[in-house]
């Protein structure tokens, strides 16, 4: 899931993204979805910019997304089939990482850290390699998903050196996982020429591993590719390279609800930024089918809290041209929804509007 940010020709106003939380202004007051919560980003809107670095933070750390576990969940298979016995030492120590995925789950994350090192302790004690590396690798998806980038980054690093230590080639699936979480996680941390070289170099991998595969065998490896031309697409927004940005968002779509199906809010949220991106554009005939698209397939997946943010989204989108009515309509029923469902980010998203649109009829 994701969100974003924007600015605005009337004031300053941010998109809400689901998947990274810098993004870079928008020419629109909409919310752009990352899969990481939204922060402001414009030169006007003081208030809104000048948040400080812990609210900042705090914001990042709330989710990372639909594939969570992609990479750890390729390691499983290394040792799980070693024991059928449940009172052997490496099964405990698999009953356990499989409590502490659990745990992360359901975003109990100090429990899951603590039994993260005290399976790292047996494995260490059993001396299992490969039950050692797979732990490193939860530990660093879970550093990424309560925000811990540095942290996160330096352990996928030491997986992909142990890795490469057992003979894994840098174009290996499970490389090319970490390859681009690595890029991701640097532009989380504001490090965008390394995060553009890693988007880059992992997606000519993979598309060379698709074009050796052939679409009917590579299902795995299209999934990650789209994954990570999405982040790559918002790193594109945030260096306002809209256009290529478009492209990027339209390819994960394809890829994400091909394999995925069109009800899931990584799809919805794709949908989102593609309306980000459009409005940038200011092709904004595109930017309200895309979000339209979102608001319809919303209300097929109960009680999807993002729903009222497409709805405040499209208020704004009709307010940037003036159309005041469609614009209370659509912000007037976004504020209830938000206040309803309890998302603040709908209502703050729907408030503004609201407040722009009185002050334009004064």
């Amino acid at each position: 899931m994701f969100r974003t940010a924007t600015a605005s020709s009337f004031a300053s106003r941010f998109f809400i993204s689901i998947n990274h939380p810098r993004i870079a202004p928008l020419t629109i007051p909409l919310a752009s979805l990352t899969n990481h919560a939204p922060v402001a980003f414009d030169g006007t809107n003081q208030r809104q910019h000048n948040r400080n670095e812990d609210e900042k933070q705090q914001q990042r750390k709330k989710r990372t997304g639909a594939l969570r576990f992609i990479a750890a969940s390729s390691f499983l298979s290394w040792f799980s089939k070693k024991s059928d016995d449940e009172n052997t030492p490496e099964s405990q120590l698999i009953t356990i990482i499989k409590r502490s995925i659990l745990s992360i789950q359901k975003e109990e994350y100090q429990k899951a850290e603590q039994m993260l090192h005290l399976a790292l302790k047996m494995a260490q004690d059993l001396q299992s390699k490969d039950g050692i590396t797979y732990i490193y690798d939860i530990m660093a998806n879970l550093a990424m998903e309560v925000g811990d980038f540095a942290k996160a980054e330096k352990l996928f690093v030491n997986v992909m050196q142990r890795l490469f230590s057992d003979g894994f080639l840098e174009d290996h699936i499970k490389m090319l996982h970490i390859s681009s979480k690595v890029a991701h996680l640097a532009q989380l941390q504001g490090h965008l020429d390394k995060a553009a070289q890693g988007f880059e170099w992992t997606l000519a991998k993979l598309e060379e591993k698709l074009k050796q595969l052939g679409d009917d065998n590579g299902k795995e490896i299209r999934e990650l590719w789209g994954i990570t031309k999405n982040w790559y697409a918002q790193l594109l927004m945030e260096c306002k390279r809209f256009a290529e940005a478009k492209q990027a968002f339209l390819q994960a779509y394809e890829a994400y609800t091909e394999i995925h199906g069109k009800l899931t809010e990584e799809g919805l949220t794709i949908l989102n930024n593609l309306s980000v991106a459009c409005s940038n554009l200011e092709d904004y005939a595109s930017a309200e089918r895309f979000l339209k698209e979102a608001i319809s397939l919303a209300a097929q997946i109960p009680d999807l809290s993002e729903a009222g943010v497409y709805k405040a989204n499209l208020g704004l989108l009709y307010l940037q041209q003036g159309l005041l009515r469609q614009a209370s309509e659509f912000c007037t029923f976004a504020w209830r929804y938000g206040k309803q469902h309890k998302h603040e980010e709908t209502v703050i998203q729907a408030s503004y509007c609201l407040d722009q649109i009185k002050a334009m009829q004064k």
